[in-house]
């Protein structure tokens, strides 16, 4: 819905009272007019208008994240009418020269009409109360957000617990390993054993039948409890094993928590992009406003020429009074002393022009100031590419790095020939990782860099704002200043209409005069024809007079159509600016939380993507809505400045509306400046928690290598045994077989004694008989 502006009657701040006593006090006066309503709703801004007869609501419009029209409109009106940040303007339809007719706004937006505003009361209550669910809901979310943050802080005393395991899990290896330590002196004290039972055996094997099967029992007996040490020996190996796979097990979950937080990176990385592309369109968009600064300058010096060219008119015009002030001098002695006040006031006038051609030179070197401002942020922004570039390419090779430890990792078997290679391949994953954790840190530091660099185009844009907006407010004082000029011209076209006047009359009194010096002589009949002639010259002179100053009084009216076009062109212009710079630090305020976001939730990398997902829609709703509103307010500025050509205002009332605008420029300056402080404190604060999570992931960095040292060893340690282990059973299998052999030989020499005792036995019965 596209109304007229009106004229501003009152600005105010809104609140539940102010409102309140705006509505009475309209309703009382029966005003006929609208009522406009701006805030921000979080980081949206938020506008509506609403039209009045008699007093009464009739027409309503709001804009925000969504526009609604109609009686929903009107809602959304009263409820941001009622929030004290707040601003109230009171727009009035019925002035002297007012065209404007709400019939025909009614006609024209049917869907923007209301029956009434109602109980007031009772509508403020129910945005009272609608105001408090939102409060209710934004609360909540941030009770949701806190939630999360501490998800997150329990999640990294988990990772500190398991950190705690880990060491104590290698405080209980190392137990281990003294352990086994014992049981190789044993398994050595065994080996000696059975060594020298191997040697009593040699040397007793031809001795009686008790000795043999003796050491049979003993050599029996020392062999089980050689068995039963390896199988304990074996038992420990295989659970130190287990140990060990799942020392691994874990090494890989840390790997893949590695690969988690590059990704994360990753998804950083394009954030920042999109936030430095942004970056860019903000950086477009000041310089659009900038050129059009500079074409409402040119324009503005263009008529500030006109003005001058008028004012050699007007002296020209003095000039030639002054000759014919000269002539009648002799008439009215008055005359010299408004002389005298002219020339004061054309001195005032030079002196007011050369202040202004010192202010068009200031506002000329700020512009290039500015220019070259511009460019140095090219030039940076140049380097950031290159820098995200390299970024870029370390990304891919970090990528391809852990690609290659997963293929690696899938490649470790179960298989003990296969535990030398697997030694290799952890060996070469350490170096790996070190190489990894090297370029995590200069990734890291780049990242820092690119923050600082921000933080550097942050506080640029910020004083090439705070150029614009001193040298907008030079424009202003300019405009005040014309316009004075405007009016001392305004008050000596007055003073020279007053002295035509009393011209006028001195005519009209020489006339009678003649008239009755007509019936004299003809000396005097030769008088009253020059007096006649005199007084045909006085009317023509008096005519041609008159005929100048209604030209000047059009010129003056014209002059204030510019110049009220031109005011309503710079309070757009610095409107727009303000809209861009609440924009442009919201989005600013928006990255540094998404960074301490992104840095926090690195463990959960799924969710953080739909987070971001969803951000970057809200950021393409947000300019699609940007632009959708650029393009309404440009149309809205092309019928303003069509329905301003057609009206007269003022200089008075442009003068007023200047000085309230000039106020609220100042109170924006104070707020913006309040912003940025606050912004610069919020970057120290991220900066240092940065640095803090920097340092935490290097002390994990460090102390995952170690932990991998450690397994290596201890990999080492365990093949070691085992290879040892195998070397003893083979031995061992080995004395086994020649015990047997032995056990065999003694049996089969105790059959052969049997024998030969059968056969003694046979030779004594065969002796006796």
């Amino acid at each position: 819905m596209e109304v007229p502006p009106g004229r501003v009657e009152r600005i105010a701040d809104g609140g539940p009272e102010a409102i309140r006593a705006i509505l009475a006090e309209l309703r009382a006066m029966k005003f006929n007019g609208l009522l406009k309503t701006s805030v921000f709703r979080g980081d949206t801004p938020s506008q509506g208008v609403l039209v009045l007869r008699g007093g009464d609501g009739v027409l309503a419009e709001h804009r925000s994240q969504v526009d609604v029209s109609g009686q929903v409109a009107l809602q959304e009106i009263l409820k941001d009418a009622a929030s004290a940040q707040a601003q109230l303007e009171v727009r009035t339809y019925d002035y002297g020269h007012s065209s404007i007719s709400i019939d025909h706004l009614q006609r024209s937006n049917p869907d923007a009409a209301v029956k009434g505003i109602g109980d007031a009361d009772e509508v403020l209550a129910r945005a009272a109360a609608l105001e408090a669910a939102d409060q209710e809901a934004y609360r909540k979310s941030l009770e949701a957000r806190r939630d999360q943050e501490h998800e997150l802080l329990g999640h990294e005393e988990e990772l500190y617990r398991r950190k705690w395991e880990l060491e104590q899990e290698y405080q209980r290896s190392a137990k281990r390993e003294r352990a086994l330590e014992s049981l190789r002196t044993e398994l050595q004290a065994v080996k000696e054993a059975s060594t020298m039972i191997m040697a009593r055996l040699e040397e007793r094997r031809t001795s009686q039948d008790v000795e043999v099967e003796s050491q049979k029992r003993v050599l029996a007996i020392e062999l089980e409890k050689a068995r039963a040490e390896l199988d304990g020996q074996r038992r420990g190996f295989s659970e130190r094993e287990a140990r060990i796979a799942d020392s691994e097990r874990e090494l890989r979950a840390r790997e893949a928590s590695s690969q988690e937080r590059e990704a994360s990176l990753d998804t950083r990385e394009s954030s920042l992009d999109r936030e430095r592309k942004q970056m860019n369109d903000l950086y477009a968009n000041l310089q659009t406003e900038m050129e059009k600064i500079s074409e409402a300058r040119e324009g503005f010096e263009s008529r500030i020429r006109d003005a001058e060219d008028r004012e050699r008119g007007l002296t020209a015009r003095e000039q030639a009074l002054r000759e014919w002030e000269d002539k009648l001098r002799d008439r009215d002695g008055s005359l010299s002393e408004r002389e005298s006040s002219l020339k004061a006031r054309e001195t005032s006038l030079s002196s007011r022009s050369n202040e202004l051609e010192a202010r068009e030179e200031k506002v000329a070197t700020e512009v290039k100031q500015l220019e070259k401002h511009a460019e140095a942020l090219q030039v940076e922004d140049a380097s950031l590419d290159g820098r995200r570039e390299e970024l870029t390419r370390a990304t891919k090779g970090m990528q391809s790095l852990t690609r290659n430890l997963a293929t690696k990792d899938r490649k470790v078997g179960a298989a003990e020939r296969e535990a030398q290679e697997r030694q290799v391949d952890l060996r070469r994953r350490q170096r790996e990782l070190a190489t990894q954790g090297k370029e995590l840190e200069r990734k890291q530091r780049k990242i820092a860099q690119m923050e600082e660099s921000f933080t550097a185009l942050r506080t640029r844009l910020k004083d090439q704002t705070q150029k614009v907006l001193r040298s907008e407010r030079a424009a202003a004082e300019r405009l005040r200043s014309v316009e004075a000029l405007e009016r001392d011209v305004a008050k000596r076209d007055a003073a020279a209409k007053r002295r035509e006047a009393a011209i006028g009359k001195r005519e009209k009194a020489t006339e009678a005069k003649e008239a009755g010096l007509a019936e004299q002589s003809d000396a005097a009949d030769v008088a009253e024809r020059d007096l006649r002639a005199r007084t045909t010259t006085l009317e023509s002179e008096y005519r041609a007079k008159r005929t100048e100053l209604e030209r000047r009084e059009r010129d003056v009216a014209t002059r204030e159509k510019s110049m009220t076009n031109e005011s309503d062109s710079v309070a757009h212009l610095k409107s727009t600016l303000e809209e861009q710079e609440s924009a442009f630090l919201s989005d600013l305020q928006d990255i540094e939380s998404r960074k301490v976001v992104l840095e926090k939730t690195e463990a959960k990398t799924a969710q953080e993507k739909t987070k971001l997902e969803q951000r970057a829609k809200a950021l393409a709703n947000r300019e699609a809505q940007s632009k959708g509103e650029i393009q309404r307010r440009e149309t809205a500025i092309e019928h303003r400045q069509a329905e301003l050509r057609e009206r007269e205002a003022a200089l008075r009332e442009n003068e007023d509306r200047i000085k309230k605008r000039q106020e609220e420029l100042d109170a924006a300056e104070s707020d913006l400046t309040n912003r940025a402080k606050g912004i610069e404190a919020d970057a120290k604060r991220q900066k240092e928690s940065i640095a803090l999570q920097r340092k935490r992931l290097e002390d994990s960095a460090t102390k995952l290598a170690s932990e991998k040292e450690r397994i290596a060893a201890e990999r080492r340690t365990v093949l070691d045994d085992r290879a040892e282990t195998e070397a003893r059973e083979a031995k061992l299998k080995d004395r086994e077989g020649r015990a047997a052999r032995a056990h065999a030989e003694v049996d089969r020499r105790q059959k052969e004694l049997a024998r030969i005792k059968e056969n003694l036995k046979r030779i004594r019965e065969a002796s006796n008989e």
